[in-house]
């Protein structure tokens, strides 16, 4: 399957492939540090618009994001290893795929800005076609507030839009941005976490250990368990 990259519109800025904190990670990735993410408060309020970097940054600027749990029809989740070439959180284990709603203007609009971001993403890392997905197959879930550094330089500090999807799809990832996928179950997903040499990324912790066991229990009716709270989950590891 042929995937086509999308690569969201640049803020003007004076940063350029020279920038320090950018040497020596993929092109393509420091292409994508430049997209415009989403300002907001806490209460998820637009503040206005950064480039990727100066949101990651540092101590980092409260941003929109998304994460999305792909099921397929056996009841299974799509969770994916990220690629060594990711500047924040390299090589940790991931829910489906997770990202940002840019300042554009079929991104800014909330919830349904969100489901068009991540069609976008799920074609742009999965190979996902986006004719094969309905904005309305994506069950907007919750949201969360939380922050977490990577190291001493990257940090995310993000409201991230949940959504859970259930369908068999035909995936084809990309090897810039994913190293492995692989479909689990539950048990297997336990095991996972449990590994001591496997490295979770946080807001996936967060998501396992404070949603994930009511959407399991509830794929057949996922449009029924959404809530429209914003769950503060400070400072997480």
């Amino acid at each position: 399957m042929h995937c086509s990259f999308l690569i969201g519109p640049l803020i003007q800025s004076t940063m350029s492939e020279a920038r320090p904190e950018l040497q020596g990670y993929d092109q393509e990735q420091i292409e994508m540090m430049k997209e415009a993410c989403i300002l907001v408060d806490e209460e998820d309020n637009i503040l206005g618009k950064d480039t990727k970097i100066n949101c990651h940054l540092g101590e980092g600027k409260l941003h929109r994001a998304f994460s999305i749990l792909l099921f397929n029809n056996s009841g299974k989740l799509l969770i994916q290893k990220r690629a060594s070439e990711k500047i924040t959180f390299p090589s940790i284990w991931a829910n489906s795929c997770c990202s940002h709603p840019l300042h554009i203007d079929s991104e800014v609009n909330g919830i349904d800005g969100a489901k068009t971001a991540a069609k976008r993403k799920m074609e742009q890392e999965l190979g996902i076609e986006p004719d094969l997905i309905k904005l309305e197959q994506l069950n907007y879930i919750t949201k969360m507030v939380y922050k977490a550094r990577a190291d001493e330089k990257w940090v995310e500090h993000e409201i991230d839009y949940i959504f859970a999807i259930k369908c068999d799809l035909e995936i084809n990832p990309n090897n810039i941005e994913i190293e492995e996928t692989r479909y689990v179950n539950l048990e297997e997903l336990e095991a996972l976490f449990g590994d001591k040499e496997a490295k979770i990324g946080p807001w996936f912790r967060i998501i396992k250990e404070n949603f994930l066991n009511d959407i399991w229990k509830t794929l057949d009716n996922l449009d029924e368990i959404g809530d429209n709270k914003i769950h503060h989950m400070g400072n997480c590891e």
